[in-house]
């Protein structure tokens, strides 16, 4: 294997099964991919796609065209399935799957193979997977149907009984700041994790100072917010038109964390204690309200795409705040 497959070393075990299956002649021709959040499926996939299209001696080399074009993305046998970057409701319909499928029962360019990549897979409505399931049942040589998700129970199970199903482990957090610090060894990167919901490759994409900033400046809002001293309205403007998925992920992971490990993680907030109710001078809360605090971010995370106000949504979040204060 090259040094690419050595890149996430929680992916080794998966890597390298892939690369004996491959050796062996027995690649599976559908193969569902069951991804934590963070895990790097997608660099699994391409690993995949290289070692079906390689034209090296040994696939996958990752120095030959194919395995370049692969990492390129302009491979003629490669076809990824997306939801549309327009799309309101951000599914996979039954009319992009049936062209894909018309596309798939034809010959690959190269005579090597074809691999079809569906990410996410859940994404894909009811009709476009049973839409799917014929050319699942029925693969014509040499086609590979790949599909990633972290939602596999959101798939009917027609279609994992047709598949191969690869569990993708996500690092656990001293190993994904490990990973991360041997990128760039200065950084800060076990507050940057906050902000990206422990999704190491997404922190490695950002500057870890800012994402700090931006962790501190939510969970300052979120202190303002118990306090009654937030502009609400103001606030929730200016977050639903700067990075609000990421400010989500500061929310989400600033209540699971003081659910766990109480209050020296976020010494903005008072102290929440491990009782059923968890009383305080300034922030009275209990449990169980700090789960449906939990499921209301749940909740605007679900609707960003198809929410048509952000800014209400975020609004009646942040008022939910206040009121747990009360």
């Amino acid at each position: 294997m090259t040094q690419a497959t050595d890149e996430l070393p929680w992916l080794g075990d998966a890597l390298a099964s892939l690369q004996a299956a491959a050796l062996a002649g027995r690649l599976p021709q559908g193969l569902l991919v069951h991804e934590s959040p963070g895990a790097g499926g997608l660099r699994l996939v391409k690993r995949f796609a290289q070692l079906v299209l390689c034209s090296g001696a040994q696939p996958a080399c990752g120095l030959c065209s194919g395995c370049q074009r692969v990492a390129s993305g302009d491979h003629p046998d490669l076809l990824r399935l997306s939801p549309a970057a327009d799309s309101k409701s951000q599914q996979i319909t039954v009319d992009a799957v049936r062209e894909a499928c018309e596309q798939l029962v034809m010959t690959s360019y190269e005579g090597r193979g074809s691999v079809a990549v569906i990410q996410p897979a859940d994404a894909m409505n009811h009709n476009a997977a049973n839409c799917l399931l014929k050319t699942l049942e029925e693969p014509r040589r040499g086609l590979h149907i790949v599909l990633l998700t972290a939602r596999p129970s959101a798939l009917p199970a027609t279609i994992h009984s047709r598949c191969q199903t690869l569990r993708l482990r996500a690092p656990a957090r001293p190993e994904a700041i490990a990973w991360l610090h041997a990128q760039r060894p200065s950084a800060d990167w076990a507050i940057a994790l906050d902000a990206t919901a422990g999704s190491v490759l997404e922190a490695s994409d950002y500057d870890p100072a800012w994402l700090r900033q931006l962790r501190d400046d939510t969970w300052r809002a979120l202190a303002e917010a118990r306090r009654g001293t937030l502009d609400v309205v103001r606030t929730a403007e200016a977050w639903s038109r700067d990075e609000l998925l990421l400010r989500l992920n500061c929310i989400e992971t600033c209540l699971t964390q003081r659910l766990l490990s109480g209050p020296e993680i976020a010494p903005q907030l008072p102290e929440m204690r491990t009782g059923a109710h968890l009383p305080g001078a300034v922030f009275d809360i209990n449990m169980r309200q700090c789960y449906v605090l939990l499921d209301a971010v749940r909740e605007v995370r679900a609707g960003t795409v198809t929410t048509l106000n952000k800014a209400l949504a975020v609004e009646r979040l942040l008022w939910r705040f206040a009121a747990a204060a009360q």
